[in-house]
């Protein structure tokens, strides 16, 4: 089968802005250099769309499964979910085995211009890594928790048993790509296994340094018919307060196997800590 090559250009730090009316379907050629394209960049604006639900369920279904379960389909908007909060950078589900695989938002409504999405490659910036910093970080283990805030900096490094969490490598292979990334989020990674608290905060901002710095960041400015696509394993994503924002309206869709609650059973989907974390108040841990 001929290879297909989409009309697109670089985007600022990474990513690629693809030229293409994804309304219309993918023959099997397209759909395998999506895929490519996606996997090769990490994250993917779609300019000038029009998409319905379904547009965006099918596009999607082309890297996966699509999570049509609690918490799949949802729209984010400036007074319903997550509210009008700022969100720190952090990957969905990161505390977790099995976090979201991909992840998309599709600007139904919204302020052109006034409103934006940061994202951050941790493909890019474990490449920039000094060499002698590459090799530590690649043999240290990290605690990732479901944060109490989502809005600052508020993981410490004990954390309650019945938090969602998880420990692993500090660096991981791309299950699909190869390309090694930094698996340590400024939201959600409490700690460095084996290290006293003062020299792993250290360690973990150290390496934000080089996650956050303003060459691997991109920011999406967000206008009506936007579709961005990106990497949740190895892409994180934030966002500024939007207390000056009138207008808002995302789709967001996400190709996973599991919602939060089949992977956190410890909480049910009535609990009150979750709905108010999830408007972005504070997680009560106490």
């Amino acid at each position: 089968m001929a290879g297909f090559a989409f009309d697109s250009r670089p985007l600022p730090s990474f990513g690629r802005e693809v030229a293409f009316d994804l309304a219309q379907p993918l023959d099997e050629a397209q759909q395998q250099a999506l895929r490519d394209l996606l996997y090769g960049n990490g994250l993917l604006v779609f300019r000038n769309q029009s998409l319905s639900d379904a547009d965006q369920t099918r596009v999607l279904g082309h890297f996966g499964r699509v999570l049509v379960e609690e918490g799949g389909h949802r729209e984010i908007s400036v007074d319903g979910n997550l509210g009008n909060c700022a969100l720190i950078f952090h990957s969905d589900l990161a505390f977790t085995p099995e976090p979201f695989k991909l992840l998309s938002l599709y600007g139904i409504d919204v302020d052109d211009g006034a409103t934006s999405t940061l994202f951050a490659s941790g493909s890019e910036a474990f490449a920039k890594l000094p060499a002698a910093l590459r090799r530590r970080v690649e043999t240290i283990a990290v605690a990732t928790v479901i944060p109490p805030s989502q809005t600052e900096r508020a993981v410490t490094y004990e954390t309650p048993d019945f938090l969602p969490q998880i420990t692993g490598p500090a660096v991981i292979a791309h299950p699909v790509s190869g390309r090694k990334f930094l698996n340590v989020f400024e939201m959600q990674t409490s700690r460095v296994e084996g290290l006293p608290p003062a020299e792993s905060e250290a360690l973990l901002q150290e390496l934000f340094g080089y996650l956050y710095a303003p060459d691997n960041v991109c920011e999406h400015v967000w206008h009506k018919g936007d579709l961005v696509i990106w990497d949740n394993l190895a892409v994180q994503h934030g966002r500024r307060d939007q207390q000056a924002t009138a207008r808002r309206r995302l789709r967001r869709i996400a190709v996973a196997d599991k919602t939060f609650f089949q992977l956190c059973p410890q909480f049910a989907s009535d609990d009150p800590r979750i709905l108010a974390w999830g408007s972005g108040a504070k997680l009560m841990v106490a």
